[in-house]
């Protein structure tokens, strides 16, 4: 195998190109912006020097795929994860809880005592959690959304929007009125029902192009392959003994393989004619957006790292300075506030979703009116993950050309559109090339 081309520098394509430079193939990344991350990545703001995050990203402790990548190329010390699975959430008034899964007890034993002592549900709806077990390997879930799902196994209104809807936009960036419901199950099967250690919550410690592109770009190239930067794909061509790929600025690139880890329209785009019936069903597939007001204080608002809003419009806190604690730029002041599945927001203006913020901010924190506020930026990921319509299956990594494979978080894994989901791609993807090397 001479060479592998690779479209796309998000965690997929990264993480399948380290995959393959670490077994020797030559790699060919290609990236149309001007940097790596592709919709998880991170800047510096011009205004404070501080690391600013496209859209925050908790982990868990069963994203086993991207732990072992963090380790290959070096920043696994850079993602910190909890001894234990640990949740505050604040309510209006400042009323707040934990949920907490303990270590010291074994699943699923260690969860309903977790249920126990989260004051927001009651005994009755702890009880019926025993549901859940029973239905995790039922049929008929492959037909119904979240919430449809919930109601079947009795969950109260009551743990729904203070448990599972959070959990629903947080892991799977949908509604739940919207979201399938079978990939959910798959959540609560690795992290709620499985180990305690899958359970817990993790975080990147520094901003999220620090945590991978720049150590993956260098693993990368120390293998003697290649990064091309603002190169743009235009068209795969296929031949008898490999792929021919014309891009905006290089001409034309030859490889035994593509790999296409864009998103699916810029991949069905790119594809050869022929390749009909899988362009049509990339197409079908629709952004869901993440939304961050990023708010700078001139004292903290906070010293947890991490708050899950209850009744409220956006649904996270997190707390930048504390997050990075010394390993990355952020001001003391600096939180951000993130809403998942934000297509009811994405269109306000900056000064509507900073006004949002800020009553959520004082409701939840009644603290937070002696603060000033300084600065804001809104960062809005249009494209922050992809749905396709309900009943419609995910495409696998390879297609019907055995020289073209795909990656993405949007691509048939198992598992909900997370980074966990694009770095099993990226890397099933670089597996298969090695496997026909």
């Amino acid at each position: 195998m001479s060479e592998v081309i690779i479209v796309g520098g998000g965690f997929a394509g990264l993480s399948a190109g380290v995959s393959l430079a670490a077994e020797g193939v030559k790699v060919t990344l290609l990236e149309r912006r001007k940097h790596l991350g592709g919709r998880a990545r991170s800047f510096t703001d011009n205004r404070t020097g501080d690391t600013v995050d496209n859209g925050q990203h908790l982990l868990m402790g069963c994203y086993y795929e991207t732990r072992a990548f963090l380790e290959e190329i070096g920043t696994s010390h850079n993602l910190i994860l909890q001894d234990q699975f640990n949740v505050d959430y604040l309510g209006p008034g400042g009323i707040s809880t934990r949920l907490s899964f303990s270590r010291h007890l074994p699943p699923p034993i260690h969860i309903l005592a977790g249920f126990l002592r989260f004051s927001p549900i009651q005994l009755g709806d702890v009880l019926r959690l025993r549901n859940l077990k029973a239905e995790l390997n039922s049929s008929v879930v492959s037909t119904l959304t979240v919430d449809e799902w919930l109601v079947k196994c009795n969950q109260s209104k009551k743990i729904r929007e203070s448990f599972w809807h959070p959990l629903c936009l947080s892991a799977l960036n949908q509604s739940p009125t919207e979201a399938p419901a079978e990939q959910l199950m798959e959540v609560v099967n690795q992290a709620v029902m499985g180990p305690w250690e899958g359970a817990r919550m993790g975080y990147p410690g520094v901003g999220l192009s620090n945590l991978y592109t720049v150590a993956a770009a260098s693993f990368i190239e120390k293998a003697g392959g290649r990064i091309l930067l603002s190169t743009a794909a235009d068209q795969i061509e296929t031949c008898t003994d490999g792929v021919r790929l014309r891009t905006n600025r290089n001409g034309i690139i030859e490889g035994d393989w593509v790999v296409c880890a864009s998103p699916p329209h810029a991949t069905a785009r790119i594809l050869p004619d022929n390749q009909t019936t899988l362009k049509q069903v990339l197409y079908e597939y629709t952004p869901s957006p993440i939304l961050s007001v990023n708010l700078w204080f001139d004292q903290p608002i906070t010293s947890k790292l991490f708050v899950a809003l209850l009744e409220a419009r956006m649904d996270w806190v997190f707390n930048k300075h504390a997050l990075y604690s010394g390993r990355d730029n952020a001001s003391e002041g600096h939180i951000s506030m993130v809403a998942s599945a934000a297509m009811h927001l994405i269109d306000k203006s900056d000064d509507e979703l900073v006004a949002i913020s800020m009553e959520d901010l004082s409701s939840h924190f009644p603290g937070a009116s002696q603060a000033r506020l300084e600065y804001s930026l809104v960062v809005r990921e249009r494209h922050a993950t992809f749905v396709l319509p309900a009943n419609q299956a995910r495409p696998a990594n390879k297609t019907c050309h055995q020289r073209i494979l795909l990656a993405g978080d949007w691509t048939e894994t198992g598992l909900p559109s997370t980074i966990e989901a694009a770095v099993v791609s990226g890397r099933s993807a670089a597996r298969i090339c090695l496997e026909h090397h």
